[in-house]
């Protein structure tokens, strides 16, 4: 019964492996995506005080209630991913060791492009 061992084993680092792939390319999808989003602000932006530059007080209040509405933003989707790790938590204890491994790195990864994403909209 050896050779079914290994290829349970088999199995799961491959399945491992497929998992850290697919958290990888989450990852750098939402990263690409948000530089394109920070990239297409930059242009509205430079839109705006070419087109408004005598009301920039109107636009600093924009500017603030839609920071105040982000905010408000990631509070929620905040919410909504403490209660997603929630539930998912049981099943995640239930991988192998390397699959746990790429779990958490996903979730460290989620985390910091939160923050990166919240001190870039400040």
């Amino acid at each position: 019964m050896p050779g079914i061992h290994q290829d349970v084993n088999k199995t799961a680092q491959d399945l491992a492996k497929v998992a850290q792939d697919a958290a990888y390319v989450a990852v750098g999808l939402g990263v690409l995506g948000f530089q394109r989003a920070q990239v297409r602000r930059r242009e509205i932006e430079k839109q705006f005080e070419k087109q408004f530059a005598g009301t920039k007080g109107g636009l600093c209040d924009a500017r603030k209630e839609l920071a105040k509405v982000l905010k408000r933003f990631d509070q929620q989707v905040g919410e909504v991913l403490s209660r997603l790790d929630a539930t998912l938590e049981p099943v995640a204890q239930r991988l192998p060791a390397t699959a746990q491994a790429v779990v958490h790195q996903a979730r460290e990864a989620r985390d910091q492009l939160r923050q990166y994403l919240a001190s870039a909209a400040a």
